[in-house]
């Protein structure tokens, strides 16, 4: 059993009376969203799934916090934009296009990607929801108990606050209706009346009343479990560093309780994903991502959903784009042969239910056969398409065209070390090393490379044929074939492995190849 049926099995048996089970999921649009955020979406998904397998109504929303202030200009957006720090996102231009929000054009980029991994949810736009007033009975019950809020609050401090700073504490901030800015003073709060008195370092003074007001935000700490309680949330997740015992998380499940009067929603946290050899954290508001956008030009979607699936949420992983994107892909690919040939047990059978995957996926072409080959052939596609079919690949597939282009991505971009380059010069070193038998295997590998064979494997064979000489123990033939194989690799690539021999020989310049081995 996977461990997304388990947390749905789980939320069943603690909520099983539930008409409809509401999954949550949250996004900041304050950057480009990393494949860090994407595991807000995808744990809560995976769970979505399982959930309606099982038979139960679900609805999964998401929603995006644009109504939150512009904290820090992240690493790859103009400076100029330190100007509009303490705005909401929805309120900022968008840096990249014309006649769009900062906040739409993260959250359309990110929409964007979702569909591309196939994903359906239902969006709610925070700067609509409160502008539209719909949470403002929600804002002036949590002002009406700001007190009980704060000493709630200062349970989770490691210093007690003062009497002074409880009495100037509002879990709200205004956005100044002059300005915009949320550069603001509350100055009192009249409970009978429901109006707020506030001051803003622009000079605006203004009295405003939260039954009608469009400029009042809920603290984090507050906006969390209100949200919770008014969507009737039946599971979320969270980051790792809300859900400490003393986190927001904590903080959030009281308030919803003695504040709201609304059960806590079932709740697991997520660990973080790296980048292997990326270095630092992957952060939004740094400018240091790697986007979905970014991951779909090198993985397919079956794929990333692997490694989402296949890993526990607590379970910390990186995202690998160095020569590791040949592992994941090999393994991937074994994987779902043994799923549809029905030689699969159960964990990984539901893992890979969870990918999406369809028989078409059978036709992808090998991964590494790309990667390998096309900087062989200078990423030349139809002397690519000629040697593969000589492999009896079908290069003509809607698959083999998708999966190259995957390929081409990656040995372009991250790959380079990767690529086979026979060596300038011959390998005379080595080849003094040899024996006088294994020379001979040498000088008739030069003759067959004279032959032209139909396919790879009739030259594999071939090559195989090379070392019997009579040999008859199936133990001493696959010894003595391993150290020719061995051989050949030295003499053209100066290393002990490479591609598949046959394959290669007929990728790289006949004359070439036959001018390395004879010394």
């Amino acid at each position: 059993m996977n461990w997304a049926r388990e947390v749905a099995l789980n939320i069943i048996k603690e909520r099983p009376n539930e008409e409809v089970y509401t999954v949550a999921s949250g996004v900041s649009p304050s950057g480009f969203v990393h494949i860090g955020n994407f595991r807000e979406i995808a744990t809560p998904y995976l769970v979505v799934k399982e959930l309606k397998k099982l038979g139960k109504k679900v609805r999964y929303i998401l929603s995006f916090d644009e109504f939150d202030r512009f904290r820090k200009v992240p690493g790859n957006i103009n400076k100029d934009y330190e100007k509009y720090i303490g705005k909401a996102y929805v309120d900022i231009p968008s840096p990249f296009t014309d006649n769009e929000s900062y906040a739409s054009y993260m959250e359309n980029r990110f929409l964007d990607e979702l569909k591309a991994m196939d994903i359906e949810v239902e969006c709610i736009y925070q700067a609509k929801e409160y502008r539209s007033g719909r949470y403002n009975e929600y804002i002036k019950k949590a002002m009406d108990n700001k007190d009980k809020i704060f000493d709630i609050i200062d349970e989770f401090r490691t210093q007690d606050g003062t009497e002074e700073e409880k009495a100037n504490y509002y879990p709200i901030s205004v956005y100044c209706s002059k300005c915009g800015y949320d550069t603001t003073t509350i100055n009192s709060y009249d409970k009978n009346k429901g109006t707020i008195k506030y001051t803003c370092t622009c000079g605006h003074e203004e009295e405003i009343n939260i039954d009608n007001a469009s400029n009042i935000k809920l603290q984090w700490k507050v906006d969390w479990p209100m949200r919770w309680m008014v969507e009737k949330v039946t599971f979320e997740t969270g980051g790792v560093d809300h859900s400490a015992a003393n986190g927001s998380k904590a903080v959030a499940e009281r308030i919803v309780k003695e504040i709201y009067g609304y059960e806590p929603p079932i709740y697991i946290p997520y660990n973080f994903i790296g980048i292997k050899g990326g270095g630092a954290k992957m952060s939004s508001s740094t400018g240091n991502v790697l986007t979905l956008s970014d991951l779909l030009k090198v993985y397919d979607k079956n794929i990333i959903w692997w490694f989402y699936a296949r890993f526990e949420p607590m379970h910390a992983f990186d995202i690998a784009l160095d020569n590791d994107v040949i592992r994941y892909y090999s393994e991937f690919d074994r994987w779902v042969k043994l799923y549809f040939n029905g030689n699969i047990d159960d964990k990984n059978k539901s893992i890979i239910e969870l990918t999406g995957v369809d028989e078409n996926y059978l036709n992808n072409p090998n991964f590494s056969y790309l990667a390998t080959f096309l900087p062989v052939v200078n990423f030349n596609e139809d002397m690519l398409k000629d040697l593969l079919k000589k492999e009896d690949i079908d290069v003509s597939s809607k698959e083999f065209k998708n999966r190259l282009e995957l390929a081409f991505n990656w040995v372009t971009n991250y790959g380079l070390d990767y690529q086979v380059k026979l060596l300038e010069v011959k390998n005379k070193e080595f080849y003094d090393s040899l024996t006088s038998l294994e020379k001979e295997w040498v000088e008739k590998t030069i003759s067959l490379l004279n032959i032209n064979y139909e396919t790879t494997n009739d030259l594999q064979t071939a090559l195989y044929d090379v070392v019997k000489n009579g040999i008859l123990k199936d133990e001493e033939l696959k010894k003595s074939q391993k150290r020719y194989f061995q051989i050949l690799y030295n003499m053209l690539l100066g290393q002990d492995k490479g591609p598949k021999l046959g394959l290669m020989l007929m990728a790289f310049n006949r004359e070439k190849v036959q001018d390395l081995l004879s010394i």
